[in-house]
């Protein structure tokens, strides 16, 4: 009995080491999606709509992997976005995002926040 909750234990703490989070799945896809989400989310006064997200940020070398963040929106009035979610939801959009990491989504209260990672050569910045 010991030894099989032993393994069961061992096997689950290895199970934990091995899941990857959200933030490292977008790292392996595209290692300027998080530098450009950190630099977004980086504000602690992120609000929708707003020029700032709008503008979004901008990581790369204007090659294939090149990304823009932004958030539009028509939330009035305006909303709101904690650090902590902005963080969360673009590294969780990224992590089951195409190969490269681009992805759009909608958040915010009735989906009035249009949040997109655009990659590309062509990444609209």
């Amino acid at each position: 009995m010991k030894l099989s909750l032993t393994l069961a234990l061992v096997g689950a703490l290895a199970s934990t080491a091995l899941a990857k989070t959200n933030e490292q799945k977008c790292q392996s896809k595209n290692k300027n999606v998080p530098l450009a989400i950190e630099a977004f989310c980086a504000p602690t006064n992120l609000v929708v709509p707003s020029t700032y997200a709008t503008n979004g940020k901008h990581a790369g070398q204007f090659g294939p992997k090149d990304t823009v963040v932004t958030i539009t929106g028509s939330c009035s009035p305006a909303q709101w976005v904690p650090q902590k979610y902005c963080l969360s939801q673009f590294y969780e959009m990224c992590a089951y995002s195409n190969k490269k990491g681009a992805q759009t989504n909608a958040y915010g209260r009735n989906g009035c926040q249009s949040w997109k990672i655009d990659v590309g050569p062509r990444a609209t910045y």
